[in-house]
């Protein structure tokens, strides 16, 4: 089965996503990209692209990464090539949501009740979907309960986060599946955009079709820390 979203036909290895999204962020406070919706873009482009480092990481496989130019939904999308068939890619789609500071100050809901909500824009995601959670850096949130209580009320997606908890003197990104099985991994941002540069992956890569990943093999299997 073809992927049928519309996408754009060029895709970016993560690192190449990665130093694009620090390109723009160029003289904007760090803590304003966070809150600030005029940076929204910035903000998502630097998450995708942190999450495709992460799985790269994790999984051993190259990743590539796109965001949704044509349409409000998906955000984005990720792609891979296939393990069972070298020929065909992965396409994924990604929405993203960020739960951290506003202008106002910290958020009212935990994360667990913000996704758990019934009713709420998360339950409507469609099943081939991966919902990617940024949260804002210095927030502490009980990940075991997030997972748990989207376990509990059953979503057909596939849910991540991803959060940078450190960058002095290095960028430490740590990311999270709830969905099916909890798990996380901490990964050193630098360390992995030096390995993809020396790396024989192309930074930049035109696709124009691929297939939904199989559920087999989504993105979820990777050991913890």
């Amino acid at each position: 089965m073809k992927f049928t979203i519309p996408h754009d036909k060029v895709w970016f290895r993560p690192d190449k996503a990665y130093f694009e999204s620090q390109s723009r962020s160029q003289g904007i406070d760090s803590i304003e990209i966070e809150w600030n919706g005029k940076y929204k873009s910035i903000r998502e482009l630097r998450g995708l692209a942190i999450f495709g480092l992460c799985l790269y990481e994790i999984c051993g496989t190259p990743f590539f990464v796109q965001m949704n130019s044509k349409d409000s939904s998906p955000d984005a999308f990720i792609m891979r090539v296939s393990s069972d068939d070298s020929t065909t890619n992965e396409i994924g789609p990604v929405e993203i949501t960020f739960y951290g500071r506003s202008r106002v100050g910290l958020p009212k809901q935990s994360l667990a009740n913000k996704l758990s909500a019934k009713g709420g824009k998360f339950w409507k995601l469609p099943p081939e979907y991966c919902l990617l959670i940024h949260i804002g850096r210095g927030l502490r949130v009980n990940h075991k309960e997030v997972s748990a209580r989207l376990n509990k009320v059953d979503v057909n997606f596939q849910v991540f986060s991803i959060q940078e908890i450190s960058d002095y003197s290095n960028t430490i990104a740590r990311v999270v599946s709830y969905r099916p099985k909890y798990r996380s991994k901490d990964i050193n941002v630098g360390e992995v955009c030096y390995k993809l540069q020396k790396s024989d992956i192309y930074g930049i890569v035109t696709q124009i079709h691929g297939r939904p990943p199989k559920s087999s093999q989504k993105y979820h299997d990777y050991k913890s820390n």
